[in-house]
């Protein structure tokens, strides 16, 4: 390898991490990120780069734009799947690896990332890159080939698009959410109804997969028609607080997790990953948080990097690395055969 391909090689792993979560935000799958990231790599080790004075401004322009023409296709793919299209969670490991990492740089929570479907390409890619990865509007120009002034239309355009779709834009304190979320692991795990439900804001958003149980807009007509609109608003929180409860009954194990940076749920069966709940939460006017939304993802095509991390192949190869370097015995603790003492 050539002096001049070592320098290609650093100046691009240098900023890998940051290209990949780049390219997650905007497709909602880290497996096409990561066929992204392969191609730009391939672009650029094939390119002639001696006169690229910043590398990560040609590299974040070429990642956008490649990931903006494959949203493009994949939109196409996605509206006539008759499950619904999610993005995949990103789940992050015990210890941060540096894709985690950049990712939590660009905190951008599940229920942002659902509502990010909504958005054109270019939309997205403005959004995006000036929400979470704080480019001002005229780097943004430069990788879009728009003007500074019509980015920030783009960006104020698709801002107000989120909130009316109730995005949560800010997250909570993270400890306080934290709380939250482990409440609602010991409601699940317990199989407390009447808790579950206390947990929860008057008019929350559930949805599970591509089905959305109760919106604002269900909320919405009961406050205006109160009956029998009201009666069916019940009979819905029923269905979904149901819903919830039946996923953890099947479930062997009920674990707290960090997904995207920020603590959700995992459901396991049998060592695999069944299900992943997203929350998001806020403070109430009296005090004290509440859930104002919950999305839960449990098709398993969209749980397959859940699973890499979490699921039984994942802690065979941890027990692997264990026996490596010790000879301790191996015991089991809750769900997953573990070294206790490792």
């Amino acid at each position: 390898m050539t002096q001049q391909e070592i320098s290609k090689a650093s100046s691009f792993e240098a900023v890998r991490a940051r290209l990949l979560a780049l390219a997650y935000r905007m497709l909602g799958s880290r497996a096409e990120a990561e066929d992204v990231v392969q191609d730009v790599w391939l672009k650029w080790h094939l390119a002639e780069t001696e006169e690229v004075q910043t590398p990560i401004a040609w590299l974040t322009t070429l990642t956008t734009r490649t990931a903006i023409d494959r949203l493009r296709r994949l939109q196409h793919e996605r509206a006539s799947q008759s499950a619904g299209w999610l993005p995949e969670p990103w789940l992050d490991e015990v210890a941060p690896s540096a894709e985690d990492l950049a990712l939590r740089a660009a905190e951008m929570s599940y229920g942002v990332m659902l509502l990010l479907e909504r958005l054109k390409p270019d939309e997205r890619a403005a959004f995006v890159l000036h929400e979470a990865f704080e480019c001002d509007y005229a780097e943004i120009a430069e990788i879009l080939q728009r003007t500074p002034a019509a980015c920030r239309q783009i960006v104020h355009r698709a801002k107000n698009r989120l909130q009316r779709a109730g995005a949560p834009l800010q997250r909570p304190d993270a400890a306080a959410h934290a709380k939250m979320v482990e409440r609602l692991r010991a409601a699940l795990e317990t199989q407390d109804r009447v808790g579950l439900v206390r947990l929860f804001s008057v008019a929350p958003e559930v949805v599970c997969d591509s089905r959305v149980f109760v919106s604002a807009h269900t909320y919405s007509l009961s406050r205006k028609h109160p009956e029998p609109v009201s009666e069916a608003v019940d009979q819905v929180r029923t269905e979904w607080v149901e819903k919830i409860a039946s996923l953890a009954r099947h479930a062997s194990s009920v674990e707290v997790v960090s997904v995207q940076g920020s603590a959700g749920v995992a459901l396991l069966r049998e060592g695999e990953v069944v299900a992943v709940i997203d929350v998001s939460t806020k403070e109430k006017s009296n005090g004290g948080m509440e859930i104002v939304a919950m999305h839960a993802v449990t098709h398993a095509v969209h749980l397959r990097f859940a699973n890499r991390l979490l699921g039984r192949a994942a802690v065979v190869q941890l027990l692997a690395r264990i026996r490596r370097h010790t000879r301790s015995s191996v015991t089991v603790c809750r769900d997953f055969p573990v070294d206790v003492h490792t």
